[in-house]
């Protein structure tokens, strides 16, 4: 296991992160769906091979890292739910914002959280 040796997050940060995964998991998937990215892969065995890592992973892993190290401290004992709900809302913040305000803040999706 990688030891990023990360300072704690404000408690201030850590709310913020808990209230987000709180939001996200209240989420009614049937009625609003699941947004995912499609990645392309090459099958034909004929793709170059990439170059050295752009150092993305290793940013993706620090910040999985940190969130763990942040839950700890409020839930000592992580379970599944636990991490993938950590997941759900490091998409929202990371992925799903490049293209769109925060999954997690689109008032269409979260009315009682509008006023």
């Amino acid at each position: 296991m990688i030891n990023f040796n990360l300072p704690p997050l404000p408690e201030e940060e850590v709310d913020a992160r808990l209230a987000d995964m709180e939001r996200l998991g209240q989420r009614d998937y049937k009625e609003i769906g699941v947004p995912m990215f499609l990645v392309a892969e090459d099958l034909t065995g004929g793709a170059q091979p990439r170059a050295a890592g752009d150092g993305s992973g290793r940013i993706l892993a620090m910040l999985l890292a940190e969130g763990a190290q942040a839950l700890r401290t409020r839930r000592p004992e992580l379970d599944a739910d636990d991490i993938a709900r950590l997941i759900e809302a490091l998409a929202d913040r990371h992925f799903l914002s490049l293209a769109a305000p925060a999954f997690s803040r689109a008032t269409e999706l979260h009315p009682e959280t509008a006023a």
